[in-house]
């Protein structure tokens, strides 16, 4: 599992072709960035094939530099590599599914556990500032960009216990969440987190409340399973739509 680092700026590459031009460069890194991005932002939905010509047209790069992000995303188990057909954006099964939420329902909490014997002033400031991104997203009611920060803040909650593997681990299984609440979420409900639990969380972590916080976090997970609809699936958007257009929100 690959962590990766906050979208950057691109750097300037020269290129002789009758005169020497600036222009920006975009590598698998950015492209990767945005796919998951998206994905986490639920817009990208399983079953999106991601074809060769329209990521090389989307990002102005060459096949090389797509097929390194193809193979990066498809070892994180976010895309799935066809033989003869191409890349796809992963669909669990209901199986897969259920596995999914309940490893991860074991590594939040054994993760929350690490978190509150070390969660000092500094780590309680890093995690309310980050509540408070979820809140502006909403405030301006960027759907997207809130239910990619909701998703987020388990990732961010989970560096607080300072096990990089434990972590890795755990950002794998937020992603394939984020594509089984795509792929299965009940229609209509906010395929989300919620922001209160995520507060009553961090207020837990403060007061050094394990009991609290293990409670909290059991219910969360159980609000989120809650959502699924295995008699359910979404049909997948266009693609060009999705990358093209400008991201939601930069990280910050």
């Amino acid at each position: 599992m690959t962590i990766w680092p906050k979208p950057r700026q691109s750097p300037l590459n020269l290129i002789i072709s009758g005169d020497i031009q600036l222009v920006a460069t975009v590598s698998e890194i950015d492209i990767c960035q945005r796919i998951r991005d998206s994905v986490l932002e639920q817009q990208l939905a399983p079953g999106t094939k991601l074809t060769e010509e329209a990521l090389c047209g989307i990002f102005s790069v060459s096949r090389g530099v797509v097929r390194k992000a193809l193979t990066v995303l498809a070892n994180d188990n976010i895309v799935t590599l066809v033989k003869n057909k191409g890349a796809v954006i992963a669909s669990p099964s209901t199986s897969e599914s259920h596995e999914i939420f309940e490893a991860r329902t074991i590594m939040e909490n054994a993760l929350l556990r690490r978190t509150i014997k070390r969660a000092d002033c500094d780590a309680i400031r890093r995690l309310r500032a980050h509540l408070a991104r979820e809140e502006k997203a909403l405030d301006e009611k960027n759907v997207p960009k809130w239910i990619r920060l909701s998703g987020e803040f388990h990732v961010v909650l989970g560096r607080e216990a300072q096990n990089d593997p434990m972590c890795e681990f755990l950002e794998q299984l937020v992603f394939r969440s984020s594509l089984i609440l795509a792929l299965y979420g009940d229609q209509g409900a906010p395929t989300s987190c919620k922001g209160g639990e995520h507060e009553r969380i961090v207020d837990a972590i403060e007061a050094g409340d394990l009991t609290e916080a293990t409670a909290i976090m059991a219910e969360h997970m159980a609000s989120l399973e809650g959502l699924l609809d295995f008699a359910r699936k979404e049909k997948p958007r266009d693609l060009a739509s999705i990358l093209a257009s400008a991201p939601s929100g930069a990280k910050t």
